[in-house]
Formats: C-alpha cells, structure tokens, sequence
C-alpha cells in the first residue's frame, strides 16, 4: 500500500485519488508527499494545495475540479452489481506486472476473478481486417497456450482479438479482455455478449478508464500497455506495419522488456506487412507454432515447464 495510507478514511481518500481523470500514479504519490495524507489531499483548499505542492495556480485548480468531479462511489455501486471490483495501485491484488511499468495504471476496474492476472499471461494481438487464415492461425495458437495453462489476453477488439478470446472460450481456457473505454459502455456493442461469456466462464474483462467513460479513439493507444504488460509475451498473427497491433509489440520491446512473436503470412500480404517487418528488423522473434513461443517463454521462465516435457 502506498506510504501515508494508514487507515480507512485514507484508504477510500488513495481510491478516489487514482479514481480522478488527469491524477496518475506519480502526481498521487506527490499529492501525498506533499500534503502527509490522500485524505488531507482530498480537504485541502486551493491555496493549502499550491503551498504545499509548489505546482501553480492553473494545474491546482484542474486538479480540484476534477477531484470534484469524480464519483468513486456510482462506480463502486455498478461494479458491486455486477459483480465486479476496484482494484487501485497499491492494492494487494493490484497485478505485480503492471507494479513497474513507466506509467502504470492508477486504477483498474474488472469484472473477474482479480487472482487471473497473476496467472502466466500471453498476449495475441493483430488487424481488426482479418483474414480466414489469420482466424485459423489465432486458433490454433489459443489451443497451444490454453493447454499448457496460459490466460490469453487482448483488447476486446473485432478480428484477431475476437477470435483470441473466442478461441480461449472453446478450448476451455481462460481469457483476459483489456478493453479501451468503460466496463458499462462494452465496445464494440457486438462483443457484450462474449465480454459476459468471458466473465462467466472464470475469465476477466478490465480497463482503467471510469465504468461509465465512452470509447474514443485516444484511450485505445493507453489500453495497449496494459495488454503487454500483464503479459509474458505479445504473439502478432496478423498486423499491418502502421497499426494498432504493431504500437502494443513495440511497447513491450522497447518499455515493458518482453518477448514480441510474429507469425509469418504470405510474401505479398498487407495483413502480415508489420508481422515480416518487426523480424526483419530483429525485435520480434519468427514462430510458426504455440510450441516456438513456450520454448522462447522456458527460456525466461525456466521455473516450470509450459510444454509439459
């Protein structure tokens, strides 16, 4: 738990911190410093805040307006009846993964078991424009990963995503779905029902957003780095070289330090341009089955075996 966070009034004062649009987890953490206290933080005036923090007159009133803005407790009552949960940085079943990422989210809402995300993730990423050939190889890579244990997760998303999650459904696996706007405006409208399949069948639908935040197109960028870094490794089936797909393999690279896996397609393909890019360049290893991605994993994660060997 987050240093200066001693007792309940704290702890619900840290919740409604994180909570706030435009407080991440550093500006909490300095609130905190500053002022001893989230719940002296959550009372101060304007002029105790710009006292005490130093930060100027323009960024403290933004964060008192939205401090005051914020509805923690409508959210905890959705999420009560639907069976869901807060989980804020410093929780202790706040996923460890995300713990050290450069900026990781200050709250998660899920619906689920929270438990999951400790489990060995691997993430499957890829176009929204599939191909037949790209369903069938997400497929057969689910069935891989689900055999040896693993919780797939992706972003929820047509295509690739679906048919991630989908798969994980048949194959009696279990699946984590990250999704880029609230858990009570289910994007794209289609998918509620597979999001409800997933929370039924032991799996997790999450995102950091307020349940109640309408998908837009900048909050779909910030969900990638939740994907990746829940995960031991990000697997891309099919990914045009400027998508989506390619931000998430390049995020866990460059920021996350984990394995990017690229599944090769036809020479001449647009849906695989990203996929022969990202190993031709050399920060995606070339895997043509599940077992070529649980060898890479056993090499990082030698404390058991995914093979089953």
């Amino acid at each position: 738990m987050q240093k200066g966070v001693s007792n309940d009034r704290d702890k619900a004062a840290w919740r409604r911190l994180l909570s706030t649009n435009g407080i991440g987890v550093e500006t909490a953490r300095r609130l905190v410093r500053a002022m001893g206290s989230p719940a002296k933080v959550i009372g101060a005036t304007r002029e105790m805040l710009r006292k005490s923090t130093g930060l100027g007159w323009s960024r403290v009133d933004r964060i008192i307006a939205a401090i005051g803005q914020q509805d923690l407790e409508a959210e905890e009552r959705w999420l009560a009846s639907n069976g869901g949960v807060l989980l804020p940085f410093g929780d202790s079943m706040y996923p460890g993964r995300l713990v050290h990422l450069p900026d990781p989210p200050a709250m998660l809402r899920c619906m689920g078991d929270p438990s999951l995300l400790s489990s060995p993730c691997v993430a499957m990423v890829g176009t929204r424009r599939c191909t037949a050939m790209g369903l069938r190889q997400t497929g057969r890579f689910v069935q891989g990963f689900v055999e040896a244990g693993c919780v797939v997760v992706s972003g929820g998303a047509r295509g690739i995503d679906a048919e991630a999650h989908r798969a994980a459904l048949r194959f009696g696996g279990r699946t984590v779905a990250v999704l880029g706007g609230g858990l009570a405006c289910p994007y794209p409208l289609e998918h509620e029902d597979m999001f409800n399949r997933i929370t039924s069948s032991g799996g997790m639908v999450l995102s950091e957003v307020s349940v109640y935040q309408e998908p837009r197109p900048g909050l779909f960028p910030r969900r990638n780095r939740i994907i990746s870094g829940l995960s031991m490794a990000v697997i891309i089936i099919e990914a045009p070289a400027r998508s989506g797909a390619m931000i998430t393999a390049r995020i866990a690279v460059e920021e996350h330090g984990i394995d990017a896996m690229a599944v090769p397609g036809p020479a001449d393909a647009w849906t695989s341009s990203g996929c022969h890019r990202a190993v031709q360049e050399g920060w995606a290893h070339l895997v043509t089955s599940p077992e070529d991605v649980l060898r890479l994993l056993e090499e990082d994660y030698s404390t058991r075996s995914l093979l089953g060997e």
